[in-house]
């Protein structure tokens, strides 16, 4: 009786365990292609939107990849107190890769927030300043991509599972604004921490197990959003905890393009 008394306690806590990360996932997130808030005073009311099929994304990287990205879906929660929450699902298609070694072709889509065969984002932003000018919010992201590459020799399968998230603190700026010819120029920067998780094998598979199964490290994004429906960014990352030999520990560098339909 006491023996199945601890298994089902073990069960117990593994369910509990995993309701509480889906929880905390769920509402303590935050999206990869960054929302501008165009309202830079409190809006009267929450908001609820979905989107399809939204924004078309084209981005480079000095890891010799070109690649095409579609925002797909977009569930998004404003709500009248600055905070803002959504679940989007972004594809991504490489175009062109000039690099010839596999495990940094495979490494691009990790590193690239919005990479993956299939990736899915959670977002929210709080707002902890604004003025009639700036708004400055913590933003935080978690999510899991698809990735699909090339493994090694002696290893078959070839795709895995990278889960993600971002930290940091994110500044909006107002450039200009013209509401005559309704058009606006917004600048936002977002310095963050970044953590990337796999397992053992797939880092073996694909990496040679230069990669942690666990990595981490720094980023920065800056960008500018032209009449709500064009952006224009930069963003550079860096894995911190690889070994002083690995190829993987090198500054990743992206520049992207996204067009609103």
């Amino acid at each position: 009786m006491n023996f199945i008394s601890y298994k089902i306690f073990v069960i117990f806590k593994k369910i509990s365990f995993w309701l509480f990360g889906f929880s905390l996932l769920t509402w303590i997130t935050s999206a990869q292609l960054l929302e501008i808030d165009y309202s830079l005073e409190k809006k009267e009311e929450s908001s609820f939107r979905v989107h399809v099929i939204r924004y078309g994304i084209v981005g480079v990287s000095n890891l010799q990849h070109i690649d095409l990205s579609v925002e797909a879906l977009k569930l998004r929660f404003d709500s009248k107190k600055g905070s803002h929450f959504s679940f989007s699902v972004y594809g991504t298609q490489t175009l062109w890769r000039g690099n010839k070694i596999d495990g940094l072709n495979t490494f691009d889509f990790v590193m690239n927030p919005m990479g993956g065969t299939i990736n899915g984002n959670f977002f929210s932003s709080i707002s902890i300043d604004r003025n009639d000018t700036n708004i400055s919010k913590i933003g935080l992201s978690l999510g899991k991509k698809w990735v699909e590459g090339q493994p090694l020799p002696n290893f078959e399968n070839t795709r895995f599972f990278d889960n993600y998230g971002r930290l940091g603190i994110i500044h909006q700026r107002l450039l200009a604004e013209d509401p005559l010819q309704n058009t606006s120029l917004y600048f936002w920067g977002f310095p963050n921490l970044i953590v990337h998780h796999s397992s053992d094998s797939s880092r073996q598979s694909f990496f040679n197990g230069e990669l942690p199964a666990i990595a981490y490290g720094y980023g920065m994004e800056f960008g500018i959003d032209y009449n709500t429906q064009l952006k224009l960014i930069f963003l550079g990352q860096q894995i911190i905890n690889t070994s002083p030999e690995s190829i993987y520990g090198r500054f990743v560098a992206r520049l992207t393009l996204a067009y609103k339909f």
